[in-house]
């Protein structure tokens, strides 16, 4: 059902940095080899077991059409015809909808290709079982290359319902045309302010930017207090990025953590000696990065001729990826922790909504193991399509876009539950789990995590701080679902005030993976 929309290979003048930012912002969307598997867990490894099977057939647990804990997200339906004028792109027997990425930019092939496999795996799984309330969903993938992005929201507008599952890096360039045009949104992930802020869009990761993570970082520091006082913070030099990196430091200080070295450094090549030096120097002891997003094996084999690393490394959901795992497997790095907020595929054979995410991945993409983007995407597919099917016979804009709102999102179980709202209200989440890197995979490491929350969360708003004024307060008081037969320990103690964190699953810079907020 995919086609595939490359729009123009047009050239802008801001296009030039982006070929040179892209590449250190985001977790990109190459082909993986077998050696590189993102997470152990069932399913993984190239096995192939969803990818051979009949997409009627149960994926996971539960009945066909269910995910985790939402039920019959896709189905035949009653067949009852539309109520009211169908929107563009809505037919009684078809919906039609893009997903949007820049696999084709010449520096950077591949990026976010992530998103399209997702989006092709869950309309098999969904067509398969015939679709939405009996309208299957006819699937574009519009590929921007980074420069292109107002051409392809152009394009959506002249034939699709919405945009669903996907995001670019320049996104803040579709804003006017898709706004324009009144095609709704629900993003993967959005990068630019403007685009963060625009109408018409239910964000299931949003792009808080007043507020920041330190629950994460208390985690670690419980850990290990001998870095508290010896903090390193380690990010890009450019305008869009360093905003970020003053909320890190905010979140470091908050959790009462010492920065003794703060650098923006060029975005291209990665860090080297000399960075190196000077963090050595310092006495850097826990580092902060969001260098692991890309590629950066040349900074840990540098680390390694030196003989020097730090004892930590911490980074955002962003480095939920094979380049961080090449590092742990031929590198001598340290303790690296990551802070998704989502469920992590090692631990699929505990968390049905994991393996199912994993199965409808392989009915596209059959050898892959699930990845930042892979997650971001079907947690918004699950969000559309959840809006959908509650609109019944009403499907237009209005409707879903309502629908798309819930006081209590977790995907089915896979993410960490959070409220979906209007974008001015957005706020990061309240909850993390901590994976460490190893060369075997991801690995969750509850007794760093102390969930108290849906099993594997640890969920608080004094996880969050606010880092400006208006910053969204926490939502009130909720009980997300437990997993059954699961006990749920304690709260955690946190000391500290509260406020929200970003959309990443922590919190990633304004153009580079989200900052997540659900």
């Amino acid at each position: 059902m995919a086609s595939t929309s490359a729009g123009r290979r047009g050239t802008r003048r801001r296009a030039a940095a982006g070929l040179l930012v892209v590449p250190l912002l985001l977790a990109v969307g190459c082909s993986r080899s077998g050696d590189d598997a993102v997470a152990k867990g069932p399913g993984s490894g190239g096995s192939g077991t969803a990818g051979s099977q009949n997409p009627k057939a149960p994926v996971g647990s539960g009945a066909p059409g269910d995910f985790g804990t939402l039920k019959d997200v896709c189905g035949k339906g009653d067949g009852k015809p539309l109520t009211k004028k169908a929107d563009r792109g809505v037919t009684e027997k078809q919906i039609s909808v893009s997903v949007t990425g820049d696999p084709g930019a010449p520096a950077q092939p591949g990026l976010g290709k992530e998103f399209f496999e997702m989006a092709d795996g869950f309309t098999k799984w969904c067509n398969g079982l015939g679709g939405i309330n009996g309208r299957t969903i006819k699937l574009t993938q519009r590929d921007a290359a980074l420069s292109n992005v107002g051409t392809v929201m152009t394009a959506a507008c002249q034939s699709d319902f919405m945009v669903v599952g996907g995001g670019n890096p320049f996104d803040n360039d579709g804003v006017k045309a898709r706004t324009g045009c009144k095609l709704g949104a629900f993003p993967a992930y959005v990068v630019g302010e403007e685009s963060a802020k625009a109408d018409l869009q239910d964000l299931a990761v949003g792009l808080p930017v007043s507020t920041t993570v330190v629950g994460a970082y208390k985690a670690v520091f419980a850990a290990h207090p001998e870095v508290k006082a010896k903090v390193g913070l380690l990010g890009q030099n450019m305008a869009s990025l360093r905003p970020s990196m003053a909320r890190y430091k905010a979140g470091v200080e908050a959790a009462g953590g010492t920065i003794v070295y703060k650098e923006d450094v060029p975005v291209m090549p990665p860090p080297g000696r000399t960075t190196l030096e000077k963090m050595k120097n310092a006495g850097v002891e826990m580092l902060i990065t969001t260098w692991l997003a890309v590629d950066s094996s040349s900074m840990f084999r540098e680390m390694d001729a030196m003989n020097w690393h730090p004892k930590v490394i911490v980074s955002d959901a962003s480095a939920y990826n094979r380049y961080t795992l090449a590092a742990a497997k031929n590198s001598k790095i340290p303790d690296t922790y990551i802070y998704p907020t989502f469920v992590p595929q090692s631990l699929g054979d505990k968390n049905p909504a994991v393996q199912k995410a994993l199965e409808i991945l392989h009915l596209a993409e059959p050898s892959k193991d699930l990845e930042f983007f892979h997650m971001s995407g079907i947690n918004s597919w699950l969000l559309w399509a959840s809006a959908v099917k509650a609109c019944g016979t009403e499907v237009t804009t209005e409707c879903v876009l309502d629908k798309g709102k819930r006081a209590n999102w977790d995907a089915g179980g896979l993410f960490a539950p959070g409220p979906i709202v209007e974008t001015k209200d957005v706020r990061a989440a309240d909850c993390f789990t901590m994976v460490k890197a190893t060369a075997k995979g991801f690995e969750y490491d509850a007794a760093l995590t102390k969930p108290n929350k849906a099993e594997f969360f640890n969920c608080d708003p004094a996880n969050v701080v606010a880092v400006a004024p208006g910053a969204p307060s926490a939502p009130p008081a909720s009980t997300p679902p437990t997993t059954p037969g699961a006990g749920t320990p304690p709260p955690a103690e946190t000391s500290g005030g509260g406020s929200p964190p970003p959309a990443d699953s922590g919190e990633p810079p304004p153009a580079a993976p989200p900052e997540e907020n659900a």
